[in-house]
């Protein structure tokens, strides 16, 4: 588009030398310098995400989130929201409707990448042709092997979501005190253990675990994978993968047969590589990405992130219907492709670019 992109990083070297050209402000001398930062220097201040605002993590999350916007108007910078998420229903504390107004009034333009989004903002006052209705930008990515027949191989990206607790503090501070003490894993990584070893025992399928999110900002699921993998009875056909490797990570979605996960990244880039998903949800986001891909039936209900008696009855449905669903999708993966690509046009159009 002609445009200079400045990003946060905390590994600004690492960053710059996988994206050259991209100006990096370094977080590690803290984060909210490097917004300040990022904010003087821009143009154009850009906010995205699955969830911009919710109050489930902790109370500070969405303020946070949305104080790039803030930082626009008082600044006189443009803003967009790019292809962003809303907390839904309990998941937004009384006050942040109102925050959330203020701050996306600032922005030149808005897309959404759900229909409960659009709705809450629609609720808020926001209209067309200003904001759109898209989705995921991640589901437009070009992945090799994903329309090929897949292996009989399952993949899962578990996630210790106990952080999710509606704390006033972030999990990255509350770390810090003395006096913290962090939930026992051990009942949600044995509840991701059964599941997997039950379908290792029924059909001797490789097992690939995914982690998505290694930073310091929420429960770390590296760690998490190496924990569910040390508590199952057949841990020796697992490989967890190795996600500095961004080409092999999306690669080995695309071989999986199925992706059992409780992430929404897991879910997008299921359906992104033409791999089913079942959802182990913790969130209203999950809920609702199942909804527009027309899989609510591969949504077991239980325990918010823990695979519950029911998921072990859904995932062998979805294993044994694989190939018809893969097909079901194809349709409705080309419908949110369009969607998706109407962030960068709405983004060209706002800002003639």
């Amino acid at each position: 588009m002609g445009v200079e992109i400045g990003v946060l990083s905390a590994a600004p070297t690492r960053t710059a030398e996988r994206y050259p050209g991209i100006k990096c402000f370094d977080v590690s001398g803290g984060r909210l310098r490097a917004i300040l930062a990022a904010a003087m220097w821009s143009d154009i201040i850009i906010v995205g995400g699955g969830e911009l605002v919710q109050d489930v993590s902790s109370m500070a999350y969405s303020l946070y989130n949305l104080l790039p916007l803030y930082l626009a108007i008082l600044f006189r910078k443009k803003a967009f929201a790019w292809a962003v998420g809303i907390g839904q229903g309990n998941e937004l504390a009384p006050l942040t409707p109102c925050f959330t107004r203020l701050a996306l009034k600032g922005c030149h333009g808005i897309t959404v990448r759900d229909r409960g989004s659009f709705n809450t903002l629609h609720k808020l006052g926001f209209r067309e042709p200003d904001m759109i209705l898209a989705a995921d930008c991640a589901l437009t990515l070009p992945i090799k092997n994903s329309n090929l027949e897949k292996p009989n191989i399952l993949g899962a990206a578990p996630r210790n979501v106990s952080n999710r607790s509606g704390k006033i503090l972030p999990l990255e501070i509350r770390r810090r005190f003395k006096n913290y003490q962090a939930p026992d894993p051990l009942p949600s990584a044995d509840a991701w253990a059964e599941i997997l070893d039950n379908h290792v025992s029924r059909h001797g399928s490789e097992v690939i675990l995914f982690p998505f999110h290694t930073g310091s900002l929420s429960n770390d699921d590296r760690e998490f994978c190496d924990l569910v993998r040390s508590r199952m009875s057949h841990s020796s056909g697992v490989s967890i993968a190795d996600t500095s490797k961004t080409d092999e990570f999306v690669s080995l979605i695309a071989s999986c047969r199925i992706l059992i996960t409780s992430p929404l990244h897991g879910l997008i880039m299921a359906v992104a590589s033409g791999t089913v998903p079942v959802s182990i949800s913790y969130s209203s986001k999950c809920v609702r990405f199942m909804e527009q891909v027309e899989l609510e039936e591969y949504l077991p209900m239980g325990e918010l992130g823990v695979p519950a008696g029911s998921a072990v009855a859904v995932l062998e449905k979805a294993w044994a219907n694989s190939d018809n669903i893969q097909h079901r999708m194809v349709l409705v993966r080309k419908k949110l492709i369009h969607r998706a690509e109407q962030t960068s046009a709405h983004f060209r159009k706002t800002f003639n670019l």
